[in-house]
């Protein structure tokens, strides 16, 4: 390790007064992708992680039965605040909300914290399917767009 760090090969800063070093966790993840190691599931931040902004509803139960099923880890909140704090401390890979209010907010958020390549998706009961992505966002119709959304999760490249 000292010597990828003496080489440059792996950011790491050193302590002061001790000169230990300390590597970044991302750093050290990136470090591990580019030289195809594999990455301990303590560190892989993203993962397969979605945080849902969701009413208690049967919506929410669906999707969240659906996201499980595709082999994600799933976090439901109602609460946007807490939503915000989720995304902070879990850095996931998807996220997805139910009110179409709360792109704007996510955005912000998004763009705010390190998050890299997060998959956004709008999920509306009935409403008007948008596969296109309008400023990162997937627009789904539930039930019926149930299959899409299972392909944006199994193709989700920050996965």
């Amino acid at each position: 390790m000292i010597r990828w760090i003496e080489r440059g090969h792996l950011d790491a800063y050193k302590l002061p007064g001790r000169g230990d070093n300390r590597i970044p966790v991302d750093s050290f993840v990136d470090f591990l992708n580019n030289n195809n190691m594999p990455i301990p599931e303590e560190l892989d931040l993203g993962g397969h992680k979605l945080v849902l902004l969701a009413d208690v509803d049967d919506l929410s139960a669906d999707v969240a039965a659906c996201v499980r099923r595709a082999g994600w880890d799933l976090m439901v909140t109602s609460d946007p605040v807490h939503f915000g704090w989720l995304i902070s401390q879990h850095q996931p890979a998807a996220v997805a909300i139910t009110q179409m209010q709360y792109e704007v907010s996510v955005n912000r958020l998004l763009k705010d914290s390190d998050a890299k390549d997060v998959l956004r998706i709008c999920i509306s009961p009935g409403g008007v399917s948008d596969t296109a992505a309008r400023d990162g966002w997937i627009h789904l119709s539930w039930p019926t767009d149930q299959p899409q959304f299972v392909l944006q999760l199994t193709n989700n490249v920050a996965a």
